[in-house]
């Protein structure tokens, strides 16, 4: 570490000692360097520190030379652990300084994160985190301290100086839990700091297979399949972790009782560690090891520290080897004495195993010999033996010879042969005889001799004892069987006490040696013993033949004469017994035919000699223990041991006798001379209980080796599951309620079970009721409470398991449960999905309730109320709710047609309904209207009338088919996904043509706002599909019109294209149409509505050449109004024919058709043109009028051709309906007009309350008014000008008052328009338009206009002279063109002359053109003089906004209103003067509700004007005005009013004058003498409703506000007198 100096004046020195480690006691040393950096020498003097524990040298005055260094020790001797601090002064002879000396106290410091965080971490496994632990100070000790689940290491340690160590924390939760802990570290002098850890304990979740259930509470099923004995296979099964953490798997196998003997299933690892989303393989091994057994065993699988478990269920069988013979009796043909006779027999292994076999035959002492006694078959290995009959005696012999089979039963092979000689002939015995002899066995025949037989047989009284053949005993316990096993009904003819003789050690070889056998004769008939004499044998017996008397027995000596020392010796003497009469086959026939029996003795014994011990065996063994099946009491159970001889000498085997004779071996001893030896161990015992003994052999009596034997004998055992309860959950009365119960199998032996119910409701029901259940494995019953009302269950049933029938146990299982009844809530109980588009999915989640303690299984349906087209599911239609349960019932529901939809869910609880839950719905279309249009300025349509357009853009017909439910066919694509696959879309149905009439080249684009409205109650969303949008190849779609086809989609457009407009709002589109290239433009698009129809609209455009006319006839059929048959006065109609030319057309209505009509109808003019020719202005309109005439009620067609002058002929269809007076009510009115506009538009002044105004229908001569009002919707002042002047037939009928104006902003005014009175009926549809300008801009227009006008004044008048430089006479230009200076030097303007005002913006015309054209030829010379400046531009008048008004109504005739004339406004005047002659007959009485309403508002008027002070002073000054008004509306032949009175009264006492006589007095009276007041009235009222209906527009009165009464003031004297 590099020590801090500094530099005093050319001393460079230590400038501190620190201390930073010490102890109290110590001793410490540093030092002061002192080094003279400068160019002179120095003296320094210091003096030592005050404090004691610092000393040094005693001080000195140092001499530093330049560059020489000096250091000053410094001992520090601390006394107590404390901060200690001093100096040393330095001196020199200019100056002082100090070095500070100090000892601090210990500073530890470590550096560690302050948090760790672990991740989730599965339940009792492990996960670390490491992190590096920093001293930054001292060396120092540390120590940690943390809670659990949390650990670290190391705990404790040593942390060097500036040295680090690794730290491991681990994380083991042991619950599924959140953990925060904090590690606290020690070191240094008790300083802590702390380590915040938090981790998440998680528990696995595992899953074995693919996660389905094979049997009940099974998780995955391994089936071994058939497995040879003494071989094994493996299967292995997955588990996989299906969570985020490690699993730390554990499997268990959980075995008891006598089946654990047997443990054949083996899973050798028990514990895995899964990593998350991962899986193991596990293996399992299956080694059975009793033959022909099946096995069940059960491995758990969990997850360390949670309690489920998955099941394994392991399945096997154990299979032996299969062993046959080709033949199971060989019958040697009659054998003379020493002759050999062969035949051959063939052993086969059927199995794939491979196997031992030992024929128990000793071929040299057997008259029957083998060539191979032993020996071992591989597996399908086939094995030819020869067998030869060699007789020593005349009599016939039998022989069954086992032949032993490792793990497998012995087989048995028949021997039959008749050996004679030239003296004796015995019976010769063929395999049918065997057959007969069994059968007499099993009769009890065989018991009597042959001579008897034959009268046995004969005797019907003979009473015998039936036995049983060796051949129905089970091939082990034919084997085995013994005189100590004979029961009372084993049926033994001859016997001998013992089976095997053991001479032992015989010392002296030469000396024979003897032991006795006897054989007990059993029949009643005398037999004959005759053992095989071998000369060549050790062993003999004597005497070698005897005859036994029945029931007698017969000793026989066997010698043994070993003839080797030092040898083994052993052999199967062979006794053949026989009837004594079988000897003679005269004595016998094929009935009394008996066979022979064999009686065989093994002996055995050895000469070896003191010192000569017996060889070493060198043998192989099959197994090391022998486990027995399971037995029953008092049944045996065999198992085969296999001894293999591996020397070439013969090696003697002898096993102890068992003390307890539960185990015993056959052959005891015996000598191996062949390859193999295979001995039957049998264990046989009474008692219920598990036995062991360690069976001994010894091999060559010197070396011994122990077999344990395992063996028990079990009594059927099962387990119960929940202790022999069995509990059903409650249930719902009249349903199933199924308990799966489990018995379980403990023993090895399989189980025959059989339940009894005891039920005395027959409301329980078990299924399998009998079975089967194999060794250690559970069997599932499946149990069904049934209850038919509401009960408790309480039965006891009973259970037997058996082995065999003779042996059954019984178990007891109680059942309990409990019937209640069963009902479902639903919350909500409605369901209201809204309003849905068709086809569109809703979905809704409800839950499901039961209230009630039993399981509830139930049933849903759907029940409709009303249409029935929707599609509703549930996704748990039928189900389970367990009690007091809760359930997410999800419901979708999707409507397939437009309609209100009301659909009750029923539950069904075991035959009982109940309504659940309603559904409600709305389903519809989406569904767009167009509610308004209009042309937008500048534009040709500006001037056409919103009727006009309306009809141009077909927009009735738009609306009927929007409003027209979708076809299936328009639903099968989305609006995002529509197209026709390049080609046309002739698909659609739907057709409209929008046309925007014509113009001329290079005109103002066409601008038509549409606006459209979601009449709808869904959004709905649109989109106009163009042919690129469609995937329209245009070649395809407009065949050899492709460059117009291509231009025409430049043509036109749409803004916006595409949108979504929510229910009840509007949105305003633009169409666009730009006149180009001359002709007809076309261009299918395709309006498309999401999940809602589409509409073909052919969009046209016409742009005509300038200077011609052009007949616009946008539809090619024009409907009249129905007409009443038979009317006299039929009304006028109209047919609009509009020239989009810009030049005058002429017409001419072709009546050809219309004449053929009338010879059709008998003369009668059906339909008449009443106006065939005509001239159409530019860009008007003319009205053709027609009379229609009906005679029948139908429909008239005709088509009339008109003609344009100089151009084509247009055929127009006109159809005309006949109707009766009852069908006048039901007659539909045509295209129905919003009268309201829905948008303002940009540019838009002002805005009418109405833009139709309907007349209704009204009489002939009548007059009748409306009004409206117009409202300034800008900022600025306006001005109004009505144009009545539209059509001819509009000027002539209609009148507007005020007909012009000006208004405010915000301000509004009142227009009434009246109907004038007309003579002839017709039917009206006019347009008025009405001209608005904003003000300001008219100013400016005029006042541009002015300086304009202005401008050419001044220029014609005025001249201007300008100077130039002086130049010389070579560079002037002498022409007067050029005598204009390049630089003004002086210009002099005169005044403006004297005009006229500029005319009113109202009367100017609105195309002006101004031009000079009254300049002088000097203004020419000046403009050919002066090319360069500009001319000013006359400005542009501002373009009128346009507001038009649609009036519609019917003229009938007066004759058709019965009199009823109350409710119009006629002139009788006006009807006289216009047909005197015939006057109609009109009662002119007033109702009494008009009568009351006059005389209300003339009083109320009346007695305001008398109240009133200035109305007073007009009476009075009343007679100093020259005309008086009432005057004006007098006549000089009106009488007075006394005569007018005294007719009154003459009428009055003429009450009983018949109506007759008073409509001829009204008719015969003067004219002259009446006075008509009815205009006057009518005026006063309409100007009275007029000024009330503007006060209120204006605010000025409430009409709504409630009536209020003032009492007025008395009247003055003043007004009295008056």
């Amino acid at each position: 570490m590099t020590t801090a100096t500094s530099n005093r004046n050319g001393i460079l020195l230590t400038s501190q000692i620190t201390w930073n480690t010490w102890e109290p006691g110590g001793e410490y040393t540093k030092v002061i360097k002192i080094k003279n950096v400068d160019t002179k020498t120095h003296k320094i003097k210091y003096k030592t520190p005050k404090n004691k524990c610092f000393s040094t040298k005693y001080p000195q005055t140092i001499t530093l030379c330049s560059g020489n260094t000096a250091k000053i020790p410094i001992t520090f001797k601390p006394l107590e652990k404390e901060l200690y601090s001093d100096q040393v002064e330095f001196s020199t002879r200019t100056e002082k300084f100090t070095v500070n000396v100090q000892a601090v106290l210990p500073r530890y410091s470590i550096d560690l994160p302050h948090s760790l965080e672990f991740e989730t971490c599965g339940i009792q496994t492990t996960a670390c985190k490491t992190f590096t632990l920093v001293n930054k100070s001292i060396e120092t000790y540390f120590k940690w301290n943390v809670a659990a689940p949390f650990s670290i290491e190391p705990a404790l340690g040593l942390l060097p100086e500036k040295g680090h160590c690794d730290v491991t924390i681990k994380f083991n939760p042991s619950e599924a839990h959140v953990y925060d802990s904090k590690a606290v570290i020690s070191f240094g002098n008790d300083q802590h700091k702390d380590l915040y850890i938090s981790g998440v304990g998680k528990h696995p979740y595992i899953m074995v297979g693919d996660g389905k259930i094979e049997e009940e509470f099974v998780h995955q099923l391994l089936d071994f399949g058939d497995v040879p004995i003494g071989t094994s296979t493996s299967k292995t099964f997955q588990v996989k972790n299906m969570s985020s953490v490690n699993a730390n798997v554990s499997i268990s196998h959980q075995i008891s009782g006598t089946v654990a003997m047997d443990k054949v299933f083996v899973c050798k690892k028990r514990q895995h560690l899964i990593k998350p989303y991962s899986s193991i393989n596990v293996k399992l091994d299956f080694l059975p090891t009793i033959e022909k057994m099946s096995y069940t065993d059960y491995f758990y699988i969990s997850p360390a520290g949670f309690p489920s478990q998955c099941v394994v269920k392991c399945v096997g069988r154990s299979t032996a080897p299969e062993i046959k013979l080709s033949a199971n009796t060989l019958s040697f043909k009659y054998a003379e004495l020493g002759t050999e006779h062969k035949q051959y027999i063939t052993i086969s292994n059927q199995s794939n195993v491979k196997t031992s076999y030992q024929i128990v035959l000793d071929s040299t002492e057997s008259v029957f010999k083998v060539d191979k006694s032993c020996g071992t078959l591989n597996g399908k290995e086939e094995r030819t033996i020869v067998v030869k009959f060699v007789p020593l005696k005349a009599i016939p012999y039998y022989k069954r010879i086992p032949i032993l089979l490792h793990r497998q039963e012995p087989i048995f092979l028949d021997l039959l042969g008749s050996g004679f000689s030239n003296d004796i002939r015995p019976a010769r015995l063929v395999g049918q005889d065997l057959n007969n002899f069994v059968e007499k066995i099993r009769s009890g025949l065989s018991m009597y001799p042959p001579e008897v037989q034959a009268g046995i047989l004969s005797d019907e009284k003979t009473v015998l004892n039936p036995g049983i053949p060796p051949q129905d005993q089970p091939p082990s316990s034919q084997y085995f069987t013994d005189v100590q096993t004979m029961t009372e009904s084993s049926t033994m003819h001859v016997t001998a006490d013992i089976e095997t003789i053991d001479f032992g050690k015989c010392r002296t070889f030469q000396k024979v040696h003897h032991k006795t056998v006897t054989v007990t004769n059993h029949t009643k008939g005398r037999v004959t013993a005759i053992w095989n004499d071998n000369v060549d044998s050790v062993f003999t017996v004597l005497p070698t033949e005897c005859d036994i008397q029945p029931y007698k027995s017969a000793s026989f000596r066997v010698n043994f004469h070993p003839r080797k020392p030092n040898q083994f010796y052993g052999a199967d003497l062979e006794c053949t017994a026989f009837y004594k009469s079988m000897r003679d086959a005269q004595l016998v026939n094929d009935q009394t035919m008996c066979a022979s029996w064999s009686q065989s003795v093994y002996c055995t014994g050895e000469t070896f000699e003191p010192g000569h011990e017996p060889f070493l065996p060198r043998y192989e063994t099959d197994t090391s223990a022998i486990l027995f099946p399971p037995a029953l009491p008092d049944q045996p159970v065999y198992r085969t041991l296999l001894l293999r001889n591996l020397g070439d000498t013969p090696m003697s085997f002898v096993f102890e006798d068992d003390p307890m004779g539960i185990f015993s071996v056959k052959p005891m001893s015996g000598v191996i001379y062949g390859e193999v030896s295979i001995v039957m161990v049998r264990f046989l015992a009474n008692q219920s209980r598990s036995y062991q003994h360690n069976l001994a052999c010894s091999l060559n009596t010197k070396h011994k080796i122990v077999f344990p034997c395992v063996a028990a004998v079990e009594l059927p055992t099962a387990w119960l599951e929940n202790e022999g309860a069995m509990v059903f959950k409650p249930s719902c009365v009249g349903s199933v309620t199924e308990h799966w119960y489990g018995v379980r199998n403990t023993s090895r032996l399989p189980l025959h079970f059989e339940w009894k119910l005891h039920n005395q409701d027959n409301n329980l029901v078990v299924s399998p009721l009998a079975g089967l259940i194999l060794p250690n494995d559970t069997q599932y019953q499946s149990w069904k409470f049934s209850p038919k009302d509401e009960s408790v269950l309480k039965a006891t049933n009973v259970l037997s398991i058996y082995h065999v029938k003779n042996n059954k146990r019984k178990l007891t299982v109680s059942s309990m449960g409990q019937a209640t009844k069963a009902s479902l809530e639903c919350l909500p109980k409605e369901v209201n999905f809204g309003i849905s588009v068709v086809g569109e999915v809703s979905s809704e989640t409800v839950s499901l309730h039961n209230p009630y303690s039993c399981t509830a299984d139930y049933q849903l349906s759907l029940q409709y109320d009303g249409p029935d087209n929707c599609v509703i599911s549930l996704d748990k239609e039928s189900g389970s709710l367990s009690a007091y349960g809760k359930k997410e019932l999800y419901i979708t529901y999707r409507p397939l047609s437009q309609a209100n939809y009301k659909v009750s869910v029923v539950c069904t609880i075991n035959s009982q309904s109940h309504t659940l839950l309603t559904i409600t719905g709305e389903g519809v279309f989406p569904k767009l209207s167009f509610i308004d249009i209009r042309s937008v300025v500048p534009g040709i349509l500006c001037n056409a009338s919103k009727k006009r357009i309306w009809d141009l853009f077909s927009l009735d017909l738009l609306n009927k088919h929007l409003a027209e439910a979708p076809d299936p066919a328009e639903l099968r694509q989305l609006m995002e996904t529509r197209s026709n696959d390049r080609t046309k879309p002739f698909s659609t149905k739907a057709l409209a043509v929008v046309d925007f009439g014509s113009n001329t080249v290079d005109s103002d684009p066409s601008k038509v706002v549409v606006v459209m409205k979601n009449s709808g109650k869904v959004a709905s969303s649109f989109r106009f599909l163009f042919p690129p949008d469609l995937c329209l190849d245009m070649a395809t779609w407009a065949e050899d019109r492709v460059e117009d086809a291509s231009r025409a989609q430049e043509r036109f457009d749409i803004e916006p294209r595409e949108g979504t407009i929510k229910p009840g709002d509007t949105l305003s589109l633009i169409f666009t149409y730009r006149h180009g290239s001359e002709g007809v433009e076309e261009l299918p698009i395709l309006l498309k509505l999401s999940r809602g129809r589409e509409v073909m609209l052919q969009l046209r455009g016409v742009t005509v050449t300038p200077g011609l006319a052009y007949p616009q006839i946008a539809h090619q059929s024009h409907t009249l109004h129905p007409v009443i048959i038979g009317s006299d006065c039929p009304p006028i109609q109209y047919y609009e024919l509009y020239n989009g030319g810009d030049s005058q057309m002429s017409y001419e209505v072709m009546d050809e058709s219309l004449g053929q009509l009338t010879e059709e109808n008998y003369g009668c003019e059906i339909m008449k043109c009443l106006q065939p020719t005509g001239r159409v202005q530019p860009h008007s309109i003319a009205q053709i009028p027609f009379l229609f005439s009906p005679l029948e009620a139908k429909i008239y067609a005709v088509e009339v051709p008109i003609l344009i002058v100089g151009g084509e002929t247009y055929n127009i269809t006109i159809f005309g309906e006949g109707i009766t007076p009852g069908q006048q009510s039901e007659v539909k009115k045509g295209s129905v007009i919003p009268d309201k506009q829905a948008v303002l538009l940009d540019n838009q002044l002002a805005v009418l309350s109405n833009e139709a105004i309907d007349f209704g229908v009204v009489p002939t001569f009548s007059v009748s008014k409306k009004i409206v009002f117009i409202s300034n919707t800008s900022k600025e002042h306006i001005t109004f000008r009505w144009n009545t002047n539209t059509t001819p037939l509009c000027n002539e009928v209609i009148s507007v008052s005020p007909d012009s104006g000006t208004l405010a902003p915000g301000t509004s005014t009142m227009i009434e328009v009246s109907l004038l009175p007309s003579s002839y009926p017709a039917i009206f549809d006019l347009d008025i338009i009405c001209e608005l300008t904003d003000n300001s801009k008219e100013a400016e227009y005029v006042n541009a206009l002015a300086r304009y006008e202005h401008a050419l004044e001044e220029e014609r008048i005025t001249f201007t002279i300008k100077e130039a430089k002086p130049q010389t006479p070579n560079k002037i230009d002498k022409t007067m063109d050029n005598w204009v200076a390049k630089e003004t030097l002086n210009k002099y303007h005169t005044l403006p002359p004297i005009r006229a005002l500029a005319p009113s913006p109202l009367d100017r015309p609105q195309d002006r053109e101004y031009n000079c054209t009254k300049n002088t030829k000097h203004c020419s010379k000046k403009k050919r003089q002066s090319p360069q400046k500009e001319q000013p531009s006359p400005p542009t008048p501002e373009q009128p906004f346009y507001l038009h008004l649609r009036i519609t109504g019917q003229v009938a005739d007066i004759k058709l209103f019965s009199g009823d004339l109350g409710s119009f406004d006629v002139p009788i005047d006006g009807i006289l003067d216009s047909d005197k002659e015939a006057r109609p007959d009109v009662p002119r009485s007033a109702t009494s509700i008009e009568v009351d309403t006059i005389s209300n508002v003339l009083s109320f008027v009346l007695k305001s004007l008398l109240d009133d002070v200035d109305v007073h002073t007009a009476i009075r000054n009343l007679s100093n005005e020259p005309i008086p008004y009432f005057a004006q509306i007098t006549r000089t032949e009106v009488n007075s009013f006394d005569t007018i009175e005294e007719e009154a009264a003459k009428e009055q006492a003429a009450g009983g004058v018949t109506q007759a006589t008073s409509n001829k007095s009204v008719n015969s009276a003067a004219p002259s003498t009446e006075v008509n007041l009815a205009p006057l009235i009518s005026e006063i009222l309409g100007e009275t409703v007029a000024n009330i209906i503007q006060e209120t527009v204006q605010k000025e009165l409430v009409l709504t506000a409630r009536s209020r009464t003032i009492a007025l003031p008395p009247r003055s004297p003043h007004h009295i007198n008056m």
